[in-house]
């Protein structure tokens, strides 16, 4: 087999992982996915895994042939920035996405910067390698291509600016371009809005929250301004089924099951129960976290303290308001000092997105044990497995520790 032909078969492996990996990236990626499909979007985690591992492989027989690709370019500058530019694409996104694959053996703060740099590559590297696509393909030259009468041969025909065959070529380029932009435009705006510096009507009180509330509870002084300076970074708010709707007519928050004293409050009583105040970081496992979270609200141990807990109970359930999402601790794990029914974020109250009114915190745990809308804790003595662990995701999910 031919040098050029070893090369267009490498190129169209790669192309056909990329779009399997672009597909399924984007699927992830969907929180609406999230909600309809959540029992597939572990298979689709996996698929998307597997296929990245394939993805090194067209890379690693390409090396060798690299130097000898180079000197074929030689005299092709736009092919040589080409292969450079995806070279570089493709060399950030199996890197981050290898330490995302194994995002847990390594401090959050590495699976952080490994998630952006993941995301800018996919970006930049989906649109670019669409356009490019779009652009060297046979039914793209064919359209570009001359239309007009020949005539008879006199000499070489100069391309330049007056030229039709160059303006028809450059205006379905640009055009081609500035269609892939509109169409990745909106996605890509959601994405980057986070990094960006926030607006005073923006971050967590700019949200659409629909838990009419009142009273509101009174920050203490260590939460407006909070203690801990204002977190670092934005939360990616994800939810598997309709967000609720919670008001003065519907909340409360009850503690039962195996228990001394049933406990439940209505929001006017909860609101004045005391309240502590924490800063943590937060973790999701996807890869992203938010850092020096000031929260207001209640320790678990606390409660579990004022319930009173039977010798019989060996495990802590948690309810969502959402009538679909659980999770459950054990009773040592309730037991830390730092898991808390949180109130207020940073001075104001959780917003319905976050998980407000109400929600839990458990800080050395990823997200996934943070059960939002909280309404009910009960105490139970055999093992209940959770929401996102009956579809895959790993008990175990202890924060690797800097």
């Amino acid at each position: 087999m031919s040098f050029g032909m070893k090369l267009i078969r490498l190129h169209h492996a790669n192309a056909v992982l990329f779009l399997v990996l672009s597909v399924t990236g984007f699927i992830l990626f969907s929180s609406s996915f999230r909600s309809t499909l959540p029992t597939f979007r572990v298979w689709i985690k996996d698929i998307h895994v597997w296929i990245g591992i394939l993805f090194c492989v067209p890379l690693l027989l390409y090396i060798p042939k690299i130097k000898k690709h180079l000197n074929t370019l030689s005299k092709k500058k736009e092919h040589r920035v080409n292969l450079y530019i995806v070279l570089s694409v493709v060399t950030v996104l199996i890197i981050t996405g290898l330490q995302l694959t194994f995002h847990r053996q390594f401090p959050p703060i590495v699976s952080s910067v490994s998630l952006f740099f993941h995301d800018a590559a996919t970006w930049f590297g989906v649109p670019y390698a669409t356009y490019h696509s779009i652009t060297r393909s046979k039914w793209f030259k064919r359209l570009t291509a001359s239309k007009t009468v020949s005539q008879p041969q006199e000499e070489p025909m100069m391309i330049s600016e007056e030229n039709p065959i160059y303006r028809r070529r450059t205006f379905l380029k640009i055009l081609s371009g500035s269609i892939i932009a509109v169409v990745f435009l909106p996605s890509f705006l959601k994405w980057i809005k986070p990094f960006l510096p926030e607006d005073t009507g923006s971050g967590e009180q700019a949200l659409t929250d629909v838990n009419k509330l009142k009273p509101l509870p009174n920050p203490s002084p260590k939460s407006a301004p909070p203690v801990g300076g204002g977190r670092r970074g934005e939360f990616r708010y994800y939810t598997v089924t309709e967000i609720p709707e919670i008001n003065n007519d519907n909340f409360s928050l009850a503690i039962d099951g195996l228990v001394d004293r049933k406990i439940k409050w209505n929001w006017n009583q909860f609101v004045n129960v005391h309240r502590d105040v924490q800063v943590s970081d937060f973790h999701c496992v996807t890869g992203w976290s938010v850092y020096d979270v000031t929260w207001e609200g209640i320790p678990l141990k606390k409660l579990l303290q004022e319930a009173g807990v039977k010798e019989n109970a060996k495990y802590v359930k948690f309810y969502s308001a959402d009538g679909v999402y659980t999770d459950t601790l054990t009773i040592d794990q309730a037991m830390m000092d730092d898991i808390m029914v949180a109130v207020l974020i940073d001075g104001k109250l959780i917003s319905q997105n976050n998980g407000g009114p109400v929600r839990l915190i458990v800080p050395k745990m990823y997200a996934y044990k943070s059960v939002k809308w909280l309404n009910r804790i009960e105490l139970i003595e055999k093992e209940h497995v959770g929401y996102w662990e009956k579809r895959g995701y790993d008990k175990n999910a202890w924060v690797k520790s800097i």
